[in-house]
C-alpha cells in the first residue's frame, strides 16, 4: 500500500470528550486512546519498543500535553509514533489542521541538503546547499526530524525527512526556529554563504491525498541545468519503458506497482516489455525502482516468472535492478522478489524499508483530533524467514550528489552503461597461486575501500575463497587468504575463527589456537571459536 507522507503520527482515542472540554483535554484523551489501542491493532507493536518504553513515553506526553501549543502536541504525538517503528503505521491530519508549506523543495545528497526546487519568487535559491535552518545545522535538523517521522532504516528519513522540513508546523513543534512566520536560512552558493528568510507560501494543496508529491512544482525552478536523466523523465506516469537502439538498453521505469490502465493487473505493461526483449534481445534490461512507493505487492509474482522463463536474460551482467531510498512497500517486496529469484544486479542505494515488514494499513477516524489513523494489520514475510536486514542493500552502490544531479548524471545509470567487470576473487587467487600476497593484498584493500562496494561484503567473499582452497588441499594458499582476511578486517571474529580452523587443518595447532583466542577477545561470546579451543583442551 503506497502513499506520501507529510505527517506521520499515530494516537488514538478512548472516548469523545465531553462538551466544553479544553483543547488539553481534547488531546489528552485521544492520547489515552492511542495507548490502548494501537497495542491491540497493529500485529506486533513491540517488536521496535518496548511495551515499557511505550508507556513511559504516553505518560510523560500526558503530562506536557497541558503546557504545550498546538504545534507541540501534534509533534509529541509525532515523536510516540514513530517509537513504533513502522512506516506503514501513520496518522493523516484533516484540512482542520491547514498545514502550510515553504516554497522549496529540499534533497538530501550525498554532500549534503539542498533546495533542488524553488518557487518563482526563490528561483535563485536552486542548487544552494542549506548550511543552517532557523536555530540549528542542517544536520542537526534532520537528526531532529527523524524523531518524528515513522521509518525502518535512515533511507527513509533522508527520502522523507527534507519534506517535513517545509512544514512550518513541524519547525514550529520541534523549536527549530524562533519565528516560522520569516524561516531563516543560510545557503551557500557559488562558494557564497548568505543568511536569508522565507516565508509559507500557503497550505498545501494535496496534503490528504494519495500522491507521492503533495504540492504541484511543474512550474518550479530546478537545479538541474542538464537534461532530465530518465528515472525523472514522465514524471505523471507511474509505469513507462523505453528502448535506446545505440546501446540496445531497455529500460523500464516502474513507480508503483498498479495495474494498467482499465485492468485489474498489470500484465498488459508487462507483456509489451518483454515481447520487445525477445524481439531485440537487449545487451541489458533496466528495472527503475528507485521511486517505487508500492501498491499492489500481488502484482510483482509475474514480471518475475517472466524473466525466470527466459534465462538469456536472467543474468548478472544483462538484468539491472535500480533501487533507493523510496523503495518502499509493494517496491520493496517487488526488490525482495529479484533479490531472491534472479541474478539481477542491484545498483542504486538501499531501499526505504525492511525486507521483512508490516503494511495493509487501516484507518480509524479520532473523534477527538479530527485524524485518521493508519494502522498496519499484515505482516509481510520476506523469502528468506531469517531475513532480519534493515534494508536491501546494492551490490553497486551509486549516491547521488549535488553536482551530478546539476548536470543531469544518472551514477545509477552510469554504473550499467560502464560496469566495473574486475573479478575481485579471482584476481586474489591468481595472485596467492603466483605467490604475490602483495598483490593479492592491494586487490582485496581496494576493492574493500572503493566507494561503490560499500556494501558488498568483501569478507565473506574472502572467507569463501579461502575455504575453496581448503577444500581443494591447497593449504597453504588458503593459509594466505585467511591471513589477508584478518588484516582486511582485524575487527571481525569470524576471519580469526576461519583462520584458526585452516591453521589446524595444515597441523599448526598452537598458531590455531592463537588465532581462536583472538576471535574470543574480539567477541567472547563467539562460540565456534569457544566449542574449537575446548575440543583442543583449551581453557
Amino acid at each position: 500500500m503506497w502513499r506520501w507522507m507529510v505527517i506521520t503520527l499515530l494516537f488514538h482515542a478512548n472516548a469523545s470528550p465531553a462538551s466544553g472540554a479544553t483543547a488539553a483535554e481534547v488531546w489528552r484523551s485521544d492520547l489515552r486512546l492511542l495507548a490502548r489501542e494501537l497495542p491491540s491493532r497493529h500485529p506486533a507493536p513491540f517488536i521496535h519498543v518496548t511495551r515499557a518504553q511505550w508507556d513511559s513515553a504516553t505518560a510523560s506526553l500526558d503530562r506536557r500535553i497541558p503546557s504545550m501549543s498546538r504545534n507541540q502536541r501534534l509533534v509529541g504525538f509525532m515523536q510516540l509514533v514513530a517509537l513504533v517503528g513502522d512506516a506503514h503505521t501513520v496518522v493523516e491530519t484533516d484540512s482542520s489542521f491547514a498545514l502550510r508549506f515553504y516554497p522549496l523543495e529540499l534533497y538530501s545528497f550525498e554532500d549534503g541538503l539542498f533546495v533542488r526546487r524553488a518557487d518563482g519568487a526563490h528561483a535563485s535559491w536552486a542548487g544552494a546547499r542549506v548550511l543552517r535552518l532557523g536555530r540549528v545545522t542542517a544536520e542537526e535538523a534532520m537528526r531532529r526530524i527523524a524523531t518524528i517521522l515513522p521509518h525502518e532504516n535512515e533511507g527513509w528519513v533522508r527520502a522523507f525527512g527534507p519534506l517535513q522540513l517545509t512544514i512550518p508546523e513541524v519547525i514550529d513543534g520541534l523549536g527549530l526556529a524562533a519565528d516560522v512566520g520569516r524561516l531563516s536560512l543560510v545557503v551557500e552558493r557559488d562558494g557564497k554563504t548568505d543568511t536569508a528568510s522565507i516565508a509559507p507560501a500557503g497550505v498545501i494543496p494535496n496534503a490528504h491525498r494519495n500522491a507521492p508529491v503533495p504540492i504541484d512544482m511543474s512550474d518550479w525552478a530546478s537545479m538541474r541545468t542538464g537534461p532530465a536523466p530518465l528515472w525523472e523523465q514522465h514524471p505523471g506516469e507511474f509505469f513507462w519503458w523505453s528502448f535506446d537502439a545505440k546501446t540496445k538498453t531497455l529500460y523500464v521505469c516502474q513507480r508503483a506497482v498498479s495495474p494498467s490502465p482499465g485492468s485489474f493487473d498489470n500484465r498488459a505493461q508487462w507483456n509489451q516489455v518483454f515481447a520487445m526483449a525477445d524481439s531485440v534481445k537487449p545487451a541489458q534490461l533496466v528495472i527503475d525502482l528507485r521511486e517505487n512507493l508500492g501498491g499492489n505487492g500481488g502484482l510483482n509474482r509475474y514480471p518475475v516468472q517472466q524473466i525466470l522463463r527466459r534465462p538469456w536474460l536472467d543474468r548478472r551482467e544483462r538484468l539491472f535492478v535500480i533501487i533507493g531510498r523510496r523503495t518502499f512497500s509493494a517496491g520493496q517486496q517487488f526488490t525482495n522478489l529479484l533479490e531472491a529469484w534472479t541474478q539481477a544486479t542491484l545498483i542504486g542505494e538501499p531501499t526505504g524499508q525492511r525486507p521483512s515488514q508490516y503494511g495493509d494499513h487501516r484507518p480509524l477516524r479520532l473523534p477527538g483530533t479530527g485524524l485518521t489513523v493508519q494502522i498496519s494489520s499484515v505482516f509481510h514475510q520476506a523469502p528468506n524467514e531469517f531475513d532480519r536486514r534493515d534494508f536491501v542493500a546494492p551490490r553497486i552502490y551509486t549516491p547521488l550528489d549535488s553536482k551530478s544531479y546539476r548536470g543531469g548524471i544518472d551514477p545509477a545509470m552510469m554504473a550499467v552503461m560502464e560496469p566495473d567487470t574486475t573479478n575481485v576473487m579471482a584476481a586474489i587467487e591468481h595472485a596467492v597461486a603466483g605467490n604475490d600476497t602483495v598483490t593479492a593484498e592491494r586487490e582485496l584493500t581496494a576493492a574493500r575501500d572503493k566507494p561503490s562496494n560499500r556494501f558488498r561484503s568483501f569478507e565473506s567473499e574472502t572467507n569463501a575463497l579461502g575455504y575453496r582452497l581448503l577444500a581443494a588441499r591447497k593449504l597453504e594458499q588458503a593459509l594466505v587468504v585467511f591471513r589477508l582476511n584478518t588484516r582486511a578486517y582485524p575487527g571481525s571474529a569470524n576471519t580469526f575463527d576461519s583462520l584458526g580452523e585452516a591453521l589446524l587443518s595444515a597441523g599448526y595447532r598452537e598458531a590455531a589456537i592463537d588465532a581462536y583466542r583472538k576471535a574470543l577477545a574480539l567477541d567472547p561470546n563467539f562460540q565456534s571459536s569457544a566449542h574449537a579451543l575446548r575440543g583442543l583442551g583449551v581453557h
